[in-house]
């Protein structure tokens, strides 16, 4: 009788904790919270949040920072994070994240809308706008100076140049340095080191930020700037004398969002994804930062290239992201010399 009673005493017990545990598990999926928390590396994140939320009704809390501290902290909180969007940022950051397990895919029904070349193969993280790099110009010292628009990025290693061309340090940034990759691929490992080579001949210095040759320029210092999205200084700064080159290859990367891996609020997360994907969503975000769109569909606002007119190579991020460190210490071997402010 004892051990019919210890019997009945133990399913019962096990009842409640099943119970229980139903009651807990429904609790967290029928909240119902109308609430995304995004780890943003992008701008313009309040006119985003007060868009999104117009439409869907659902209220963004996000917390700004670079892409190195939101990978540290997914790392940190992997098993319970705080966030459920990963919003913007380095490619590589992106890359690595999902290496380590931390995103989870999403396939958006608006992925239909964008180049595969955007996209991650397993759809772990997809670009909603690019990164593109070209060349600033200051007219009034072109005109000055009596020098040539580059058209090339083989005109960018003239003699006629020496002098006039400010680049940023890859060992210090991350924009500098998939520059430096979009080079050797684009012109393939050897000669893409002969060619910068011949590059830095006509650089004086390197500046510490990828924002800092668009900077020098625009202060009439010099000439032409290889930096990201030149378009747009020009499109903010209408009386400066100031303008965006596109040269004969585009180098870029995608700007991506992705869901974290066990976030709290998986349906609204999938939602702010397809809404930034969506027509309506990227030209809320070409307004709150006018980069390209991923999108070939919508008409970009004025001083912002069509990716259509673009001619964009083909980037390997994944190999690029993995030699980072042998690339990097060839760099160093070969260009320390140059100085850097």
């Amino acid at each position: 009788m004892r051990k019919y009673l210890t019997i009945l005493f133990v399913l019962a017990l096990i009842s409640v904790i099943l119970v229980c545990g139903c009651v807990g598990k429904q609790k967290s999926e029928e909240t119902g919270e109308k609430v995304v928390t995004v780890y943003a590396a992008y701008g313009g994140m309040d006119l985003i949040a007060k868009e999104f939320e117009k439409d869907t009704g659902i209220k963004v809390e996000y917390i700004s920072m670079s892409s190195g501290e939101v990978l540290s902290r997914l790392e940190a909180e992997k098993n319970n994070p705080s966030a459920d969007v990963w919003f913007g940022g380095g490619i590589d950051a992106f890359i690595k994240a999902k290496e380590e397990g931390l995103l989870m895919p999403y396939k958006s029904p608006n992925v239909k809308y964008i180049d595969k070349r955007f996209v991650d193969k397993d759809y772990y993280w997809t670009g909603v706008s690019l990164v593109t790099i070209g060349i600033m110009e200051n007219e009034e010292l072109v005109k000055k100076k009596g020098l040539p628009e580059p058209k090339t990025w083989d005109d960018l290693i003239k003699p006629e140049y020496k002098g006039e061309i400010i680049a940023s340090n890859p060992t210090i940034s991350g924009t500098a340095y998939f520059t430096i990759c979009g080079i050797l691929q684009m012109k393939g490992e050897k000669e893409g080191w002969k060619y910068l080579e011949k590059l830095y001949e006509n650089v004086p210095f390197l500046t510490k930020r990828g924002s800092g040759p668009a900077k020098m320029v625009i202060s009439g210092e010099y000439a032409f700037g290889i930096c990201p999205d030149p378009h747009i200084a020009p499109m903010k700064n209408k009386d400066l004398p100031i303008k965006a080159i596109y040269l004969n290859k585009v180098i870029w990367w995608p700007a991506p969002v992705a869901i974290i891996k066990n976030c709290k609020h998986l349906e609204n997360a999938k939602i702010f994804v397809d809404w930034v994907l969506s027509k309506r969503g990227q030209e809320v975000l070409m307004k709150a930062c006018p980069r390209v769109p991923v999108r070939g569909d919508i008409e970009p606002i004025k001083g912002v290239p069509n990716p259509e007119d673009l001619d964009f190579i083909d980037m390997d991020f994944l190999y690029w992201s993995k030699k980072r460190d042998e690339i990097l210490r060839k760099w160093e071997e070969m260009y320390q010399h140059l100085k850097t402010e």
